[in-house]
């Protein structure tokens, strides 16, 4: 029986209008916790210690469960100091007297200390770990954990059948648009988890999304090879013994949440998929690009970025057309080990569903040099509070 587990942005309306969907669990942190929250605070709602009691109130009034998400990968080497489990078990005992059912976890020292401290307790293996193997996954269930949260292995059949196999409870990360294999995945969960601690650098915008969506804009045929599951393909999740589905947008609104959750549910979604997911490549990088325009920041560097990205400013992923067996030909092609150039697949694909302005990515013409972008570290980096309020940019807008 299909499980949804919807991020949650603190409305309590949220609750009442996912009431009738398969919506299990819902999931979220405080934008600052001792461990991070693997997102960083300025995309997040804020939210107080009453409103959180009081949400997971609305949450068990309708008989749902609430994970809290501790789920930083990168502790700043702060676990080591004096008193930090101490301190850190506080924290969870209480989160518990909040109101939490669960936890989301990805440092197998704080999977341990929790099931030790709270053996009742269920845990959930992070997407931030990184799980990409059976023995990898069976250190984590050997420590507590009951359940493994896939992202950027949600493809790979082998490895969830696998898990499922070793008594795992599989959880699915949905509606995601990271590349394949993405080269920059370390350094966004190491920025998202160290900015989301106390006395952290408070960042204004992720480099890594940057850099990811560069390399979406030199070539839109990864807007399909990316990890993303359609509504359409649940199916062959559940098959492979899956049940539990995770949609992500704990900083979106309670419409979009809702829309995301009702796509999911229904198992099919009619117009641009792009709707549902989290597409942060492009809106994301454009926004932080026009404010460092504003300020004047490296305009030889942000000019012709800015002109890139503008080339993909009006996509379109037209769910409709996608050829049948989509998903069930990716998990019959060794995609770990082979050259998309060589296997080709997700290029026809694309060329039959992706639109830029309204032509196939064979028209389309991406740049042909771009200046490198690492100079632009320190412009992202920490920014007077003013700035922060007139220009915070959302990770995953829409």
């Amino acid at each position: 029986m299909m499980e949804l587990v919807l991020g949650t942005n603190f409305d309590d309306a949220l609750v009442d209008r996912v009431a009738d969907l398969p919506v299990r669990s819902f999931f979220a942190g405080f934008p600052v916790s001792l461990t991070g929250a693997g997102r960083p605070p300025y995309i997040l709602p804020e939210v107080d210690r009453d409103g959180f009691r009081r949400h997971l109130k609305a949450i068990h009034h309708r008989g749902r469960e609430f994970y809290a998400t501790l789920n930083s990968n990168d502790l700043g080497l702060k676990e080591y100091g004096p008193g930090y489990l101490d301190a850190f078990l506080r924290e969870v005992g209480e989160l518990l007297d909040l109101g939490v059912d669960g936890f989301v976890v990805a440092i197998p020292a704080l999977v341990e200390a929790i099931h030790r401290a709270h053996p009742d307790v269920p845990i959930s293996v992070s997407s931030f770990a990184r799980i990409r193997s059976v023995s990898q996954a069976e250190y984590f269930l050997r420590l507590g954990a009951d359940t493994v949260i896939l992202e950027e292995g949600n493809r790979n059949f082998p490895l969830i059948r696998g898990l499922v196999r070793a008594g795992a409870r599989v959880e699915v990360l949905t509606n995601q648009t990271c590349i394949r294999e993405c080269p920059f995945r370390a350094h966004h969960l190491n920025t998202s988890s160290l900015c989301s601690q106390p006395g952290g650098d408070r960042l204004w915008f992720e480099f890594p999304i940057l850099e990811c969506g560069l390399e979406v804009v030199r070539d839109p045929r990864k807007l399909i090879s990316s990890i993303w599951v359609r509504p359409e393909d649940l199916s062959a999740y559940e098959e492979a013994g899956v049940h539990r589905f995770k949609i992500s947008g704990r900083n979106r609104s309670t419409a979009w949440l809702d829309h995301a959750a009702r796509a999911y549910t229904h198992r099919e979604y009619h117009g641009n998929l792009l709707d549902i997911l989290s597409f942060v490549q492009i809106k994301g990088p454009s926004k932080a690009l026009s404010t460092l325009a504003s300020r004047g920041v490296a305009p030889d560097v942000v000019g012709p970025l800015r002109e890139a990205f503008a080339e993909l400013d009006d996509v379109v992923i037209d769910n409709d057309a996608f050829p049948r067996g989509f998903l069930r030909r990716i998990a019959a092609t060794d995609c770990e080990y082979r050259n998309c150039d060589e296997c080709g697949y997700c290029g026809t694909v694309a060329e039959k569903v992706v639109r830029i302005r309204g032509r196939p990515p064979s028209e389309y013409r991406p740049p042909f040099k771009l200046p490198p972008t690492a100079g632009l570290l320190e412009a992202f980096g920490k920014t007077p509070e003013n700035v922060l309020a007139d220009h915070a940019i959302p990770t995953n807008p829409h």
